[in-house]
């Protein structure tokens, strides 16, 4: 796992600027993205395919849902499921935030093993007795394989020790060909604390 600061993300080659102002940081991961590339891990849709019969707004949104579903089971083997063989998952921890740039999230996955990796971050999250909740989601279908996705509203991580952290932006990125997400990025500008 590697910790990082905030960073543009990509949907298609449209730069998603999150709603904290953090654009145009340093890659949380180490690795960037240009804009108009495909993110780390994309797969392309075979010729020929429309992307819009393999993400359907309805399978993109049943994937974002079993996300939170997942996580808040602490189904170790559904959130495997749901990520690419090197899906990637940014997600600021309870004490990080990017406010200020730094610190602004944690990595798992993104390469070999991620699956392995994105498991043992849920778990260190879990015995915080993190639980991420949500209000809609927003499909997108515009960039091929690498460009499908969504975004989560109104997430909130609320933790065992009864500290809240509202996370300001929620990007899924999902994988036609694979079914899975390329990457999942879920940061707040603050730390948690009490309600």
């Amino acid at each position: 796992m590697v910790t990082g600061r905030c960073r543009r993300a990509a949907f298609g080659g449209v730069a998603a600027v999150a709603a904290l102002s953090v654009a145009g940081c340093a890659g949380g991961s180490g690795r960037h993205s240009p804009a108009g590339s495909p993110a780390a891990g994309a797969e392309s849709v075979a010729p020929g395919r429309p992307a819009a019969s393999i993400c359907s707004r309805a399978v993109i949104r049943a994937a974002i849902g079993g996300f939170f579903g997942a996580w808040n089971h602490r189904d170790l083997a559904a959130l495997r499921r749901l990520f690419a063989p090197a899906g990637e998952l940014d997600l600021t921890t309870k004490y990080q935030h990017a406010a200020d740039g730094t610190d602004s999230w944690s990595s798992a996955g993104g390469g070999a093993g991620a699956s392995g990796q994105i498991a043992a971050f849920g778990e260190r999250q879990w015995r915080l007795g993190e639980r991420l909740s949500y209000r809609g989601i927003r499909v997108v279908l515009n960039g091929g394989g690498h460009g499908h996705g969504g975004y989560a509203g109104h997430v909130v991580a609320r933790f065992a020790d009864g500290t809240v952290q509202p996370m300001g932006y929620a990007k899924f990125i999902y994988g036609c060909a694979s079914r899975a997400f390329l990457h999942v990025v879920i940061i707040s500008a603050k730390a948690a604390s009490p309600t």
